[in-house]
């Protein structure tokens, strides 16, 4: 449908609160590091879009919170919570365009986006946004 967002970006953080916030992101073998993401299948709801993305890229499983298309032009994030706790050190990615994933406690260099729109989401109200229960 014209009009309509076409792909989700997935703002992963650990469900338990800890003291340094944190997020996933991952590092795409030509454009560096950057949100886990991707396009929506047809007629795919944009949680189901981003948990299926989230797994491909990541491995990991989560729970689609709430999603916002005023953060990024022509897209729209998801966040979602992941049970697993965060760790200091990164993985590799089932995804062959993926060279790593890894918890992120400030922003990376080597970023294909650059980093105003991940500090959009960082300071993110999310409490306005639209709520899910995936």
């Amino acid at each position: 449908m014209r009009g309509e967002k076409t792909w989700v970006v997935i703002w992963a953080v650990p469900k338990k609160t800890i003291d340094v916030p944190c997020w996933i992101m991952v590092k795409h073998s030509e454009r560096g590091w950057e949100l886990p993401g991707g396009e929506k299948l047809e007629s795919e709801d944009n949680d189901i879009a981003a948990l299926r993305e989230l797994y491909e890229e990541t491995g990991l499983l989560g729970t689609a919170i709430a999603e916002d298309d005023s953060i990024i032009e022509g897209g729209v994030v998801v966040l979602v919570e992941i049970d697993k706790e965060p760790e200091p050190y990164g993985w590799d990615s089932e995804d062959e365009k993926i060279t790593e994933v890894g918890w992120c406690v400030e922003i990376p260099d080597e970023l294909y986006w650059g980093s105003a729109e991940i500090e959009k989401i960082i300071n993110h109200d999310w409490s306005a946004s639209k709520t899910l229960g995936s």
